[in-house]
């Protein structure tokens, strides 16, 4: 079991958002003694190589041009295709517009769990319980994850 972490990009670039996400990501992994892996799609300029300073092991690059533009049903196939073949058990995105419009998709296709907007890292000790912000930020919620 490793953690996911969807790399997202804007003109070949790495957005500042996959940044934390991967560190997010990575700090999850930590938590479960297992790896961070991240997976980016479409045409890179960027140095894959250097995101291993955010804590993940491996990046999956799906390199093709015909993702170089976010399209939310073709992203959701090809990030389920690397979810199984990585056996991954928590994918975690930016919770920007990207990330909003792929990460439900993947969620249903995969009958999967899903929390968006996460404010901490997940509470492990007892299951998988994710703090949220709720009422337009003025509260929180504590989600516990029953499945993937």
């Amino acid at each position: 079991m490793s953690v996911l972490i969807f790399i997202d990009t804007v003109e070949g670039h790495v957005k500042k958002a996959s940044l934390e996400a991967l560190t997010y990501g990575a700090k999850i992994a930590e938590q479960l003694n297992t790896t961070a892996e991240g997976v980016v799609l479409g045409t890179v300029k960027d140095d894959l190589a250097a995101l291993g300073k955010y804590g993940v092991k491996k990046i999956h690059h799906v390199n093709n041009p015909a993702l170089d533009h976010l399209d939310a049903q073709t992203y959701t196939k090809t990030i389920a295709a690397v979810t199984e073949k990585t056996g991954a058990k928590i994918i975690v995105f930016s919770n920007n517009v990207d990330g909003k419009s792929i990460a439900p998709r993947l969620s249903a296709r995969m009958k999967a769990a899903l929390v968006s907007g996460a404010v901490a890292l997940p509470d492990t000790s007892k299951g998988f319980v994710v703090k949220k912000n709720v009422f337009s930020g003025k509260a929180f919620a504590n989600i516990s994850l029953n499945t993937d």
